[in-house]
């Protein structure tokens, strides 16, 4: 996720949206990075990336600044654009990629933008569950393949299910809008910080 800096608008209008969409498609095909959703909202943009390399932080930076210089000399402007460095966690696929999915199709809604996450224009959502041609950027079946197997119209009427469905329980939602780095069990994380597993506990 990156933000506009001092929270400003980044996205003024529609030549802003398809502009960062065509930068950001540039840089998620050249850096060889998969892409399972995005959202651009007025003031920021979530993601959910893969790279293959590792070249996370060049390819943001890239995306960015690249962003930044077109808006500024399209607006007349100078100055920062966006706040700082951006923002990243590293999630588990397990379970807690179903969660991210939801929070960022969910983003505009959230907002008072929309009422139903397919109206937004600037997200991968629409693309997601069929009703939108699909970005030759955007790794569809990654996303899918956390709602089962079976045909891919029952798939993605599953994820509209689980996007759609209200959720009573929104800690791990509060979890993404923390600073965690890293989102998943315990195993997990300590697999991500290089700490050794420990044994499981036996009855004496």
């Amino acid at each position: 996720m990156a933000r506009g800096n001092g929270r400003m608008t980044i996205f003024l209008d529609d030549l802003d949206f398809r502009t960062f969409t065509q930068l950001f498609r540039e840089t998620v095909e050249d850096f060889k990075i998969k892409c399972w959703n995005y959202c651009a909202m007025p003031n920021h943009y979530h993601a959910t990336l893969r790279p293959t390399m590792p070249n996370i932080s060049t390819a943001i930076q890239y995306l960015n600044s690249n962003y930044a210089r077109w808006w500024n000399h399209r607006h007349g402007k100078v100055g920062h654009v966006f706040q700082g460095r951006f923002t990243a966690q590293i999630v588990q696929q397990d379970g807690y990629a179903l969660t991210l999915s939801r929070y960022v199709a969910l983003n505009p809604v959230r907002a008072g933008l929309v009422t139903r996450p397919e109206d937004w224009r600037w997200s991968s959502y629409a693309s997601l569950i069929g009703l939108r041609p699909i970005p030759s950027f955007l790794d569809v079946d990654a996303t899918l393949t956390l709602f089962g197997d079976g045909e891919t119209a029952s798939r993605r009427q599953r994820f509209a299910d689980f996007v759609l469905a209200s959720c009573e329980d929104e800690t791990d939602d509060d979890r993404i809008r923390s600073s965690t780095k890293i989102l998943g069990d315990t195993a997990f994380k300590a697999s991500i910080n290089g700490e050794p597993s420990q044994p499981a506990s036996r009855d004496s």
